[in-house]
């Protein structure tokens, strides 16, 4: 399993938050998605800290 399949729409909140930093003041901002759940995000956590079969 990759993380994109423990969490796979997390990357649109990444991005939004992303664009908001860059966004001029007093823009009208359209809302965040939501957060991933707390299950998904303990996922691909645990899936990013697990060794590779290629990381020798």
């Amino acid at each position: 399993m990759k993380s994109s399949d423990a969490a796979p729409d997390t990357w649109h909140r990444l991005v939004a938050h992303m664009l908001r930093s860059y966004a001029t003041p007093g823009t009208s901002l359209p809302p965040l998605p939501d957060a991933p759940t707390p299950t998904a995000l303990y996922r691909a956590m645990i899936r990013l800290a697990r060794p590779t079969a290629s990381a020798s």
